[in-house]
């Protein structure tokens, strides 16, 4: 009979959720999503230190960085993940939902842990959030052209101008551009 082994961590303390893709590939792919300094950026899916860190610098310290957690994400490993930035003072850890913060932000990053069928509500979300001239980023694992292609049609039909497409053996990514003419 083998004993039992436990775990030497209380049970709310969970590993931190990883990506799907590896930072070299999210580093490319950030950079085709063309961050400024100052920008505010809103991060959809994994709340990964390492990808959370990454924009962070690219925003720099006069830009903003919200990581908005699933809903399923308790309010103490929401705590939890914000502690774990505090050397990030341009990083905040949002719940979904109403707020009154500032709703408006110049590019949103979708990783593919959030990336999930039906895309419609998503990117609705992302059209309201966006301001003129906002940028939006898809991306999911390398192979899954098919699923990308549809995310791309759903956002193309709310509006989005492609303006960045990559499906190979390495990447698979979209950039969006949100354009409204002013009349």
């Amino acid at each position: 009979m083998t004993p039992i082994v436990r775990s030497i961590e209380p049970q709310q303390v969970q590993s931190p959720v990883e990506s799907t893709l590896s930072l070299w590939q999210l580093r490319f792919l950030l950079r085709k999503l063309c961050l400024k300094r100052g920008e505010h950026v809103l991060l959809m899916g994994t709340h990964a230190l390492g990808i959370v860190e990454m924009l962070a610098m690219a925003v720099g310290q006069t830009g903003q960085v919200t990581v908005l957690t699933e809903p399923g994400v308790s309010d103490i490993e929401r705590q939890s993940l914000q502690r774990d930035l505090t050397l990030l003072p341009q990083v905040k850890v949002v719940a979904p939902g109403p707020s009154a913060d500032l709703q408006q932000c110049d590019a949103i990053a979708i990783l593919p842990e959030r990336l999930t069928e039906p895309y419609e509500p998503l990117m609705d979300q992302s059209w309201r959030r966006l301001g003129n001239g906002g940028r939006l980023m898809l991306t999911l694992p390398k192979g899954e052209g098919e699923q990308l292609n549809s995310a791309i049609a759903c956002a193309n039909q709310k509006g989005f101008v492609t303006r960045y497409r990559r499906n190979c053996d390495k990447h698979c990514a979209w950039v969006g551009v949100k354009y409204v003419a002013k009349w």
